[in-house]
């Protein structure tokens, strides 16, 4: 039988592994200035195969950060109301985000790659229209997937502050994360929204490692 201290680092070690992917995902992600329709097809069509390990390997992280906040809420009292709103607004920003890494890392280079096979000018007109509808949704499901996050986080703070340890420090950070990712998120320019998107994502990475630091102390997160 597993004891208090077993799960606890067991869930920390699953924590600190979701941050560790989400920044390698981040790191290893192709970047590049893209101008031109012409040149985000030869982008998507050179990169597809990468965008496709990069993007389902973030798509690993968020199931395995959810199947972790819902063991932390089980551990803190999944009864709670704020609790609850923490994993509803996790797994809404979840799901917004899986459905952006879906059309941005699967759809759109499959679609680059026909328009780009594609010799009839009216089926590369329609393919064109379908990738830029493409663009508008990841622009869109990306910066509300964050605010999602941003919310739990927030949500989060309250029960970790009343577990008592390691968890208030780490409870007080996390409010603070949510509260820069949701400002900066909603106040960003278009000009700098992407940069804002990719800070945000570090500090859900950072956010996690911080809950991995909580739980390395056995008492630090319990019911009261």
């Amino acid at each position: 039988m597993h004891t208090e201290a077993e799960n606890s680092r067991a869930l920390a070690a699953v924590l600190g592994l979701c941050a560790i992917l989400i920044v390698t995902v981040l790191l290893s992600h192709p970047h590049e200035h893209i101008q031109s329709f012409a040149e985000l097809v030869d982008f998507e069509t050179r990169y597809g195969a990468i965008n496709q390990i990069v993007h389902g390997g973030m798509m690993v992280a968020l199931v395995l950060l959810m199947g972790a906040h819902v063991a932390l809420a089980q551990r803190v009292g999944a009864g709670r109301l704020t609790t609850t709103i923490a994993l509803t607004a996790l797994g809404t920003g979840s799901a917004l985000m899986i459905g952006s890494l879906v059309l941005d890392g699967f759809v759109t280079p499959a679609l680059a790659a026909r328009f780009a096979s594609e010799a009839n000018d009216a089926a590369r007109h329609a393919i064109r229209v379908q990738i830029q509808f493409c663009e508008i949704c990841v622009g869109l499901l990306m910066p509300m997937a964050l605010v999602g996050m941003a919310a739990a986080a927030l949500a989060w703070m309250h029960p970790l502050v009343r577990a008592g340890g390691r968890s208030v420090m780490v409870g007080r950070l996390g409010g603070g994360i949510g509260l820069t990712i949701g400002t900066a998120v909603m106040t960003a320019r278009p000009e700098t929204l992407s940069h804002v998107l990719l800070g945000g994502l570090f500090l859900v990475a950072l956010w996690q490692l911080a809950l991995a630091f909580a739980l390395a102390e056995t008492k630090a997160v319990r019911t009261r």
